[in-house]
């Protein structure tokens, strides 16, 4: 065989007897190198096709040189197969260590007779890869088995089976790394599989999938056997983080096992086991009975920042203090299993400090050492510094409670927030006050200046908030635009309304400059006492939300009190003025049809001319009114309907006397309420619209928000399947925005999916959005949908949806909302 192969060891005599057995096969082209150093300079200049290393090197040990390999630095194949031998190790802990280090296979010394079989096999491979690990998918949901495979595909080797009976057969086959297992299975509950798994082997990790992701769920499925859970429908990442634990979790328990079962053997062969340990991946700190430190590999010694010569008999809590999540100090785990004379697998609720002070995460494993008279003499701590996939977690918990602009708390936090404080209010003697604010004159600033004007403003006014409020004990929280909301934590009222003067005191005072402008700002605050007869939620904030709208009806830039009497004030002068210039726009006049561009991102654009039907309200100063501003009030005081049927009479109408528009356009899309396809003959009355004035059905696509449908299932799904037997179409809108979106497509027979805005908009710079917009597109497509992203604002997010495969785009980039009377000018 003319491959040239390079052997590199310590050993003069290991070296030797590789040299001599590969000769014997065959192998001619051999050269030795007796240091990892000088294994670097010949493969600067002189390449080779496969190279036998031990562990133990020096300069730069074994795993360290197989990293150098794979880096691309040397002049060698990125793929070339390498093989590591050593003269002793932990079988479970050199595969693991062996896949972390790109090594195609690793054999103990004493196995060596079998390299030439293992580089026959290994050469006649184009790219010779890593092990991988065994996974079993059992799920009987094809699209969720194929995001698995998506994701997951690089890392396992993946076997798939569709019911409960499949899976125990083909586990029982084949004994794979890694089970993941649906709860419901045909023929076969997963539970009834997870019992009979772990019947025939108890440390087989195994990941179960449930839709049920509550507390006790959770519980149920770890005290059955289960190592984890993961709810469904799940992300990416926590798929690939869930797994990873769980394949690792059986290499840290055989690890730890081999380690306490052992431990006799390891004090008369030390210098071997130093060399095992020495070479694995994972940190191990071994103490005496006294809880006093007797080993550390290098790894302990990086994490911990002690040296092993150091931390030679101090105490393990001197090495690594630990603390819990209240910054307390906390028992160790070391004194924890010596007490408990077992096994502790740690959790992420401990944090430990390194000798600099730097707090760390580390995933690990401590088992007692027992003697032959099952004596505990010590124990043995294998740990995986987690410390920045706990950052990374932590980061992506923060960002998912607070606002992006001002870094406080946002809508959803503060509301479960509140919805905890209000549960205890009847159990508890203390007062609590919340304050709505709203700023006034915001609107200027964003018009006059821009939008990166109206954010620095926002900023500055949180600043001056915060400087005003208690900050271990009251929570600001921004709810959107230019709405904050204050909760004051054992606050009488008296003292909570003067909290609220002096911040809208200190606001007035404030001089906003941009740009050389100058501008005053005021803000409109409602405070309410939250007391026990506050039944929900909801009731606090729209007591508090009532509060500051008779503070701007008051003439702004004022502090008023909530009292049950303001009700039919807030009534009356707040959402039903509102209400009645709905009706007096529904009577004279008063509103207008505007329309905005969906363009087509596959085929001819022109051909495939698609419009969203948008509404305005003219006010006093017959200035256009946008529907943020009236459709809340329409939709509590059910006046939507009436909006929806003027807008649907008025589009057939319009479209009636622009046939050329009619005939240009391949659909024209109006939006509903969800109050509308809930009314008794809706439909009717929506169908005589199109009948009466001769619009091909085809023609018309309703949209309906996906928190509409979801609130009204039963009815939007009648309405839905009513109107498109009829000839129409459907789109959910606004789809993306809740918690179990894809969930619901099943239940709504809808044509094209919107990918909500607020992924849409920053997809050039975020790549969760990024991500989040690819995954509705290819759910939409699975479906046999059409899909349409909205937000489109830059031609870049343009040509980034172009890539994505998304089949429309919508927003300020293609064309801003315009009068239908424009339409019509163009299909002249």
């Amino acid at each position: 065989m003319n491959q040239h192969i390079l052997i590199v060891t310590l050993d003069r005599e290991q070296g030797s007897a590789i040299k001599q057995v590969l000769k014997g096969a065959g192998f001619s082209n051999l050269a030795i190198a007796h240091s990892s150093q000088a294994a670097i300079n010949l493969l600067t200049d002189h390449p080779v096709d496969a190279i036998v290393s031990a562990v133990d090197l020096e300069p730069v040990d074994g795993w360290r040189f197989a990293r150098i390999i794979r880096s691309g630095a040397l002049a060698v194949k990125l793929h070339v197969p390498i093989v590591m031998i050593s003269d002793g190790f932990s079988e479970r802990i050199a595969q693991a260590t062996s896949k972390a280090f790109q090594v195609n296979r690793f054999i103990p010394f004493e196995k060596f007779h079998t390299l030439p079989s293992i580089l026959s096999d290994l050469l006649r491979q184009e790219k010779p890869g890593v092990p991988k690990s065994s996974l079993l998918v059992v799920e009987d949901y094809l699209d969720t088995v194929e995001l698995v495979k998506r994701v997951l595909g690089s890392r396992f080797d993946i076997d798939v089976a569709t019911t409960g009976k499949q899976g125990l057969r083909a586990w029982t086959e084949k004994r794979h790394d890694l089970v993941l297992l649906d709860v419901m299975l045909p023929e076969m509950a997963g539970n009834d599989v997870l019992k009979e798994i772990l019947k025939e082997s108890p440390r087989q990790s195994v990941v179960m999938m449930t839709a049920q992701s509550t507390p006790e769920r959770a519980a149920e499925l770890i005290i059955d056997g289960a190592v984890d859970y993961i709810s469904k429908p799940f992300r990416a990442d926590q798929l690939r983080q869930v797994c990873e634990i769980a394949v690792q979790r059986e290499d840290f328990i055989v690890s730890n096992e081999e380690f306490s079962s052992h431990e006799e053997a390891l004090y008369q062969e030390k210098e071997l086991a130093q060399i095992t340990l020495q070479s694995i991946a994972d940190g191990v700190i071994r103490t005496n009975a006294k809880g006093e430190i007797e080993f550390m590999n290098p790894v302990a010694e990086h994490v911990t920042g002690w040296s092993f010569e150091h931390a030679r008999n101090k105490p393990f809590r001197d090495i690594l203090r630990c603390f819990n999540d209240s910054n307390q100090a906390a028992t160790n785990p070391v004194e924890i299993t010596l007490n408990n004379q077992s096994t502790l697998y740690g959790t992420q609720d401990v944090t430990f400090m390194d000798r600099d002070g730097a707090k760390l995460k580390l995933d690990h494993v401590t088992s007692p050492i027992k003697n032959r008279h099952e004596e505990i003499i010590g124990t043995v701590m294998v740990f995986r510094d987690i410390t920045e996939e706990h950052e990374l977690a932590r980061q992506l918990d923060y960002q998912a409670k607070h606002d992006a602009l001002t870094g406080l708390t946002n809508r959803a936090a503060f509301e479960d927030y509140l919805e905890t404080v209000i549960e205890k209010l009847p159990q508890s003697d203390e007062v609590h006050a919340l304050c709505y604010i709203d700023l006034d004159q915001f609107k200027v600033v964003n018009d006059t200046c821009g939008h990166i004007a109206g954010d620095q403003l926002l900023q500055r006014i949180s600043s001056i908030i915060l400087n005003k409020i208690r900050k271990d004990s009251d929570v600001l929280a921004r709810f959107g635009g230019d709405e904050f909301v204050l909760m004051l934590s054992d606050c009488p009222i008296e003292r909570a309304t003067r909290v609220a003067e002096d911040i809208c005191q200190e606001i007035q005072e404030y001089r906003f400059v941009y740009d050389y402008k100058t501008f005053a700002i005021g803000a409109s605050i409602g405070v309410v006492s939250l007391t026990s007869e506050i039944a929900n939620t909801n009731d606090a904030l729209r007591m508090a939300d009532n509060a500051c709208y008779v503070a701007k009806e008051k003439g702004r830039n004022r502090v008023h009190l909530y009292h049950i009497d303001d009700q039919e004030l807030v009534r009356r002068s707040g959402e039903m003025h509102v209400v009645s210039k709905i009706n007096h726009a529904l009577e004279n006049e008063g509103f207008s049809l505007f329309f905005q561009e969906i363009m087509a991102l596959k085929g001819d654009r022109e051909k495939h001319k698609h419009i969203e039907i948008l509404i305005r309200m003219k006010d006093e100063g017959n200035d256009w009114i946008t529907p943020g501003f009236f459709l809340p009030a329409a939709e509590r005081y059910s006046v939507a309907p009436k909006i929806d049927k003027w807008v649907i009479s008025s589009v057939m109408k319009w479209l009636s006397e622009n046939r050329r528009c009619l005939d240009a356009l391949e659909m024209c899309s109006i939006n509903l309420s969800g109050l509308s396809f809930c009314n008794e003959g809706f439909s009717e009355f929506v169908k005589n619209e199109i009948q009466a004035r001769n619009i091909p059905a085809e023609k018309i696509c309703f949209e309906i928000t996906e928190t509409a449908a979801i609130r009204n299932m039963h009815d939007a799904s009648d309405f839905i399947n009513t109107m498109r037997g009829f000839g129409c179409s459907f789109a959910l809108d606004d789809f993306g925005s809740g918690m179990s979106s894809y969930a619901y497509l099943k239940a709504l027979p809808v044509d094209y999916l919107k990918v909500d805005g607020m992924f849409v908009k920053d997809i050039m710079i975020d790549p969760i959005d990024k991500a989040m917009v690819k995954s509705i597109n290819e759910i939409g497509h699975v479906f046999g949908l059409k899909t349409i992203a909205e937000f489109v604002e830059t031609d870049d997010i343009i040509d980034e949806l172009c890539m994505l495969g998304v089949d429309y785009a919508q927003g300020y980039a293609i064309s801003k909302p315009a009068p239908i009377s424009a339409l019509a000018s163009s299909c002249t």
